[in-house]
């Protein structure tokens, strides 16, 4: 780390070359919403400077507008039903460098093995996964699921570098009771320091006070503009969401002015994948904020440094020094046009990371169970002694919708 320190500062004083400079590129600049025209400077991944670098190759930017890697602030990863080697693969082609996951679905089934084995499982992967520890295995108390996760069993995924917080509160009556196991769950994030996300579906005012005293800062479950205002008024970050069922964006946008803009974030939540394929991620909330009038510029502000700043990742969100070198070239800004993507500073081969090969481990393979398919499972019983004409009258009966 001091080793890396020191060869940053010297290339950033320009006293020895940066590994990569880039020219003619229009960064754009999310702290003032505006675009730059300079150099850019990379040294081990991060960047070092703007403005006239010496670099060991130099990268003609032919004009393309320079913008940070996007963040997705929420998305459960194994709702795509692939593993997150490809999941992560997919959303890097559409410029997504870095994610906040919740892998509650997985643990809803197999508990805390389900927790570490989606650790282990992006330990590698292209893209920069964060966690926050799922709050409520099971969602409800009556709820019949796999496991039942205490927040003893949380405390030790603490230590782990990558888990950043405590998942989206879904049980709001165990909050407002101050039920002693969620009690447990929200101090213990607390005394770790880590943020505590929200799932405020349908809560009023006073409700939201209460949530807001428990420590939880964020919300991605609203579906009107002031269904935001009233989480913004109370410090909250709004997460504009636009997944494959939940489509929020737009009723959303209708409140995001230059004023407030810095307390929204994008996220996914759920998308399957072939819409993550056809549509994009976080590139498509883009698109649907722009179309929908808002300023490029603050929509890319939104997409990447305010979800930095909201999870505290201080190393990304800008095209800036001191940050790291996740960014994207853009065609067209209106559009959102993707040209090329870098991740710490290499482009990223977007039309052959699906094609990875990854050795699946056994825990998954191994995690469905079903007694053996015979020829009798497959038998369509049918009464001898009655004529087709009658199963086909039978069948033009009028059922019973009850």
């Amino acid at each position: 780390m001091k080793q890396n320190l020191e060869n940053m500062i010297k290339a950033a004083a320009k006293q020895t070359k940066a590994d990569l400079v880039i020219k003619n590129g229009r960064i754009i600049d999310v702290f003032n919403l505006e675009i730059i025209e300079e150099n850019l400077a990379i040294k081990d991944g991060m960047i070092i400077g703007m403005g006239d670098y010496e670099g060991k190759e130099v990268l003609d930017a032919e004009g393309a507008y320079i913008c940070p890697g996007l963040i997705d602030g929420h998305v459960h990863m194994e709702s795509s039903m692939i593993h997150p080697h490809y999941f992560t693969s997919t959303i890097l082609s559409h410029g997504v460098t870095t994610i906040i996951t919740d892998p509650h679905e997985i643990a809803n089934v197999s508990g805390t093995d389900g927790i570490q084995f989606m650790l282990d499982a992006t330990e590698n992967v292209p893209v920069d996964v964060f966690f926050m520890l799922p709050s409520c295995v099971p969602a409800t108390s009556f709820e019949h699921n796999g496991a039942t996760i205490q927040a003893s069993d949380l405390e030790h995924f603490y230590q782990h570098d990558r888990v950043i917080g405590l998942a989206e509160v879904m049980d709001f009556p165990a909050v407002r009771d101050r039920d002693g196991a969620m009690l447990a769950k929200l101090s213990q994030a607390t005394q770790h320091k880590k943020q505590i996300d929200g799932h405020g579906a349908g809560l009023g005012a006073e409700e939201l006070n209460i949530y807001a005293s428990a420590n939880i800062k964020t919300d991605h479950e609203c579906v009107t503009a002031q269904e935001a205002k009233e989480r913004i008024k109370r410090g909250m970050y709004v997460m504009m969401r636009e997944g494959s069922v939940a489509k929020d964006v737009k009723a959303i946008l209708p409140l995001v002015t230059e004023r407030n803009a810095r307390r929204f974030l994008f996220c996914t939540d759920d998308k399957h994948l072939d819409d993550l394929v056809n549509e994009g991620s976080i590139d498509h909330n883009i698109r649907i904020a722009i179309e929908e009038g808002l300023n490029p510029l603050l929509a890319i502000q939104i997409a990447t440094l305010n979800a930095a700043e909201c999870f505290s990742l201080t190393d990304r969100g800008a095209v800036a020094p001191g940050y790291r070198a996740d960014f994207l070239f853009l065609e067209e800004l209106e559009r959102f046009t993707i040209k090329d993507v870098f991740k710490e500073g290499i482009k990223v081969d977007r039309n052959t990371s699906m094609s990875l090969p990854f050795q699946i481990p056994d825990m998954v393979l191994e995690s469905v169970n079903i007694a053996p398919l015979t020829k009798n499972d497959l038998q369509i019983k049918v009464d001898p002694k009655k004529t087709l004409q009658h199963y086909r009258d039978y069948s033009k009966q009028p059922r019973n919708q009850t």
